[in-house]
């Protein structure tokens, strides 16, 4: 796994202002391959480099391999824009973002423990990291010679992002368990652990109205305020997701089971419903918990969603009726009561459960097929296998 690793830099007023002229420049040459691939509809990174090479290294300062660099990128979007408009590039044209990330490679930085070294417009610089913990955490010996540096213009300060091979850990854990997602309750395990979204939605609503207000003002503070605002509430949601996949994981389980969830609005569910589905962040959560299982060597797996929320999870009968409510589940048929959301985790959990025994009844049954098949045919089975 490659985790990343975002460091802030201690740079110079002088080397601020050589970074800066690199950036320029870098964004120069990241919009010249774009107009000209855009223009002749090409996504070759072979074409851009022929046609745009060596034109940016006569107008530009920049080392060749941030020429190469930039070129790459330019590419990156072009068969991004060629993939969404199916080939007809029939949208605006591109251009790069004013304060773009540069991207370093292994021939244009070199990194240790507190300091990297970047080619730049003026030569190679050294740029020394800010010290706190998070530098004293990571292997340097598993570190990859490739980051991105970014400058952010309010705060006026360089940010380096690095990446990092990191070894999943051992773990002796054992057992499975269900996980449901939802907009009242982030998520339900089947251990009867609950999340609850209580905090995320009054804090969701705050930011709502606030947006409401700002939009009908639609002064420019008013929208420069409303990117502020948003940025502010993805941050929030993101800490929390964060914390909930964390506390998931660390429960005494190696397997975690989800569903396979493709969420989509319609019309028949009304404004407000939908509303509260495009704020539902599910997939961010998944991830979450994908990537932090895996650190520890466990596994995340994935059953089909339909049903879960209204089969019973003590007789398995299967019916709409059964869900009384939102969180209210009972049984017609064997009139047990539970949790709305704990009966659909624990469906999951069973669901998986038996998803491997007929996995593990097939692979049987084919291997019982192959061995009759080679004994009419008189050969061996083990040759065969």
């Amino acid at each position: 796994m490659i985790l990343s690793y975002k460091f802030k830099l201690n740079t110079t007023q002088e080397q601020n202002t050589i970074l800066l002229d690199t950036l320029n420049q870098y964004k120069q040459a990241i919009n010249k391959p774009l107009k000209y691939g855009f223009k002749h509809k090409q996504v070759s990174g072979v074409e851009l480099h022929k046609a745009t090479y060596y034109p940016l290294r006569e107008s530009t300062n920049l080392p060749s391999q941030l020429v190469c660099s930039a070129r790459c990128k330019a590419t990156e979007i072009l068969k991004s824009i060629k993939t969404k408009t199916k080939g007809k590039f029939n949208t605006k044209q591109p251009k790069c973002h004013k304060y773009t990330s540069i991207r370093f490679d292994k021939n244009s930085c070199s990194i240790s423990e507190n300091m990297i070294k970047v080619s730049t417009t003026s030569g190679r610089i050294k740029l020394p990291f800010i010290s706190y913990n998070l530098v004293k955490d990571i292997n340097w010996n598993k570190i990859q010679n490739t980051c991105e540096l970014k400058y952010h213009p309010t705060k006026k300060q360089w940010f380096l992002t690095v990446f990092v091979d990191k070894e999943p850990q051992e773990t002796s854990d054992t057992g499975v368990l269900g996980i449901d997602r939802g907009c009242k309750h982030i998520a339900v395990c089947s251990n009867n652990k609950f999340f609850n979204s209580k905090h995320l939605r009054n804090v969701k609503s705050k930011y709502k109205y606030l947006r409401k207000r700002l939009q009908s003002k639609g002064t420019k503070s008013a929208k420069r305020l409303l990117g502020k605002v948003s940025r502010k509430e993805n941050r929030f949601v993101r800490d929390v997701n964060h914390c909930i996949s964390k506390k998931i994981v660390k429960m005494p389980f190696d397997t975690f089971v989800l569903e396979k969830l493709q969420i989509k609005k319609k019309k028949k569910f009304g404004k407000r419903f939908n509303s509260i589905l495009s704020g539902w962040s599910y997939f961010q959560l998944e991830q979450f918990i994908k990537y932090k299982a895996e650190l520890k060597n466990k596994q995340v797996a994935y059953v089909d969603a339909r049903y879960t929320s209204q089969k019973c999870s003590n007789c398995g009968h299967t019916s709409r009726s059964n869900r009384d409510s939102q969180s209210s589940f009972c049984c017609k048929k064997c009139e047990f009561r539970l949790h709305a959301d704990l009966n659909a985790s624990r469906n999951i959990k069973e669901n998986y459960i038996a998803s491997l025994g007929i996995s593990l009844t097939s692979r049987a049954q084919s291997i019982a097929h192959t061995t009759q098949s080679s004994t009419r045919l008189g050969s061996s089975p083990v040759a065969l296998a």
